[in-house]
């Protein structure tokens, strides 16, 4: 059988990145859970968070965090609302769940195995992607509160996913100011569980009022922060690499002048050809393993000119050979394009050496 393309995450990496992002919080009152849907729900990669530092994961799928809770690893947190016919798996798996519909916590608490399960009130200060409005949190959270088998841990807040919107201080300040109106049906502490990555850079200067916490998926698999486009204080930005073989290759001209369409997904062709004489190698990753603008090829002088749903289209500079395998660094978004691909296997090592 051919090899398959694989995807390789560096744990010491993870490691790194985490150990000094959570170092850093810590000393500045903040706790940091780590974020594993990018690599959906790797136990590996949870392991070597939760030892680096992070003082819990969270995930959005169900099934990611039922390999999370497989291998022992808690405490556990969902990050989406979780569908009708998940209630009672999500009430076994879960120690905690993001959410903001009663009735699905009423049902939740229903199945509660034990312990009462917390439960963070999403509120949407902005970005529009889930929660309620500021205004409508307080008597929200009071019929949370009242639910059996449900307890009320906080509130939740997102940003920068959906509509772009930045997280400021004024925002965690307009956090703090919600979860004070419904701080008395907190089952215990309050907390404030603001997310995601982004968030890192603008806590100077902000002291949490709360018990605070920072969801962070970007910052321990990379050490960067993509919605700024700017490294993380003190981190090293380290890209989890994907590497495919070359199929075949050969020299071509320019192509000739001709009408063009749309591709077969619909969309204007955004294939950057050479204008001159080139090396095309094709490669055995497609559209439907990653997403081809977060590929970097790690050949110099090497770039991806395009991909179909089962081919990349790699320009090198000299011939390669058809077997010979070209690696290329991940962003956040090919990332988890490739991690849930059927035809990606994913390996995690140590740099360093260690078992």
């Amino acid at each position: 059988m051919s090899a398959l393309p694989r995807l390789t995450l560096d744990l010491d990496a993870v490691t790194a990145a985490t150990t000094g992002l959570a170092g850093r919080l810590l000393g500045a009152g903040f706790t940091l859970v780590g974020v594993t849907k990018a690599v959906d729900g790797e136990p590996a990669v949870g392991q070597a968070m939760l030892e680096a530092g992070c003082a819990g994961l969270a995930d959005s799928r169900l099934p990611a965090l039922t390999r999370l809770a497989a291998h022992a690893l808690a405490p556990l947190t969902l990050i989406r609302p979780p569908q009708h016919d998940e209630l009672e798996l999500v009430a076994q798996v879960a120690d905690r769940v993001v959410l903001s519909d009663p009735d699905a916590a009423r049902a939740l608490g229903e199945h509660a195995p034990g312990a009462a399960l917390e439960v963070l009130l999403a509120v949407d200060f902005g970005d529009r992607r889930e929660g309620v409005l500021p205004e409508d949190a307080a008597a929200v959270a009071h019929r949370l509160a009242a639910l059996p088998g449900i307890a009320l841990a906080g509130v939740a807040a997102n940003f920068a996913c959906l509509s772009g919107q930045l997280p400021t201080r004024t925002l965690f300040r307009q956090a703090e100011e919600v979860l004070t109106a419904l701080a008395d049906d907190c089952a215990a502490e309050p907390l404030l569980s603001l997310g995601g990555t982004c968030c890192l850079q603008h806590l100077d200067g902000y002291a949490p009022r709360f018990a605070t916490e920072i969801r962070s998926g970007g910052g321990p698999l990379y050490g960067y922060d993509f919605v700024s486009g700017a490294p993380l204080e003190g981190l090293e930005r380290r890209d989890p690499v994907l590497t495919a073989a070359v199929l075949e290759c050969s020299r071509k001209p320019p192509a000739p002048p001709c009408q063009t369409g749309c591709d077969a997904f619909g969309h204007v062709p955004d294939a950057r050809l050479p204008k001159d004489d080139a090396w095309y190698a094709l490669v055995a990753l497609g559209r439907r393993d990653c997403e081809p603008a977060g590929l970097r090829p790690l050949l110099e002088g090497a770039y991806v000119a395009g991909m179909t749903s089962d081919v990349g289209i790699v320009v090198v500079p000299e011939p390669v050979t058809p077997g010979t395998e070209l690696s290329f660094a991940v962003d956040y978004d090919a990332l988890v394009r490739a991690v849930t691909s059927p035809f990606v296997t994913l390996e995690c090592v140590r740099s360093k050496g260690a078992a």
